[in-house]
């Protein structure tokens, strides 16, 4: 069985009118990708955070709006930039209740756990005891379901462009330790950091995506396509032996 996830983040976006160049930039990028993930029509879509730029009702229903073609099931975790009472008036499918926007999707062959790193710091991630005991309780529920975790903080440095991104960085190791422990474990898929990178990690493969707004994309090598919207799609493929493989592409879409 095949299962296709279309993998967007950091979309930065603005009030519908808003005169700032950045807010047309962002919502044209938002577009364009949207428009080819309607085109691909993937089993889901999943937003590592930072879908507008201030959290204000206004932004995340232009936000709505921008993905409106999009018919797959949308699946957020929230950014630094994002506010989680706003975000629950938006989306049905986040929780109801509780003070940290974790859930867990399980109605696909990959299960998807999706887990809140924002905190009181406008950019550092945060993974406090309450929040490390349900996420090593969610991921314990399923062993042998293959699984995918997505959120926006990553919890290691990735070369110079991201250090210290952490409040406190024992959070951050407590939170390596558990992802370590939970061998099915397939792929750790953060936002936040605005730049592309694949990198094995806590005995998984973890990646970051160079982010959808592109005025605030970082780790550009002065190639026309740097400027361009990107979106990343992650391919899982069922094997005979009851295994399966995940293969990503990085996908950018026409003007």
């Amino acid at each position: 069985m095949r299962m296709i996830i279309a993998h967007i983040t950091d979309t930065h976006i603005l009030p519908s009118g808003d005169p700032a160049p950045k807010a047309a930039i962002r919502a044209n990028a938002l577009r364009r990708c949207v428009a080819d993930i309607a085109r691909l029509a993937p089993d889901l879509v999943i937003h590592t955070g930072d879908a507008t730029q201030h959290g204000d009702p206004e932004e995340y229903a232009h936000f709505k709006e921008l993905l409106s073609d999009i018919e797959a099931p949308i699946y957020m975790t929230p950014g630094n930039r994002d506010e989680r009472s706003a975000m629950r008036g938006a989306f049905a499918h986040l929780p109801e209740s509780g003070e940290f926007l974790h859930y867990a999707v399980e109605d696909y062959p990959v299960r998807l756990v999706a887990f809140d790193t924002t905190g009181p710091h406008p950019r550092k991630g945060f993974a406090c005891e309450e929040r490390i005991d349900w996420f090593e309780r969610t991921l314990a529920a399923a062993p042998d379901r293959p699984t995918i975790v997505f959120m926006h903080h990553p919890p290691l440095d990735i070369e110079a462009l991201y250090e210290n991104g952490y409040n406190d960085s024992a959070q951050a190791a407590a939170l390596e330790r558990v992802i370590a422990r939970h061998p099915h474990i397939i792929r750790v898929l953060f936002g936040h950091v605005h730049f592309s990178k694949c990198f094995d990690w806590a005995g998984s493969l973890a990646s970051t995506m160079g982010s959808v707004a592109v005025d605030v994309r970082k780790g550009m090598d002065g190639s026309g396509r740097d400027a361009e919207p990107l979106y990343q799609v992650h391919t899982w493929e069922n094997a005979e032996d009851g295994a399966g493989t995940l293969t990503t592409q990085t996908r950018i879409p026409s003007p």
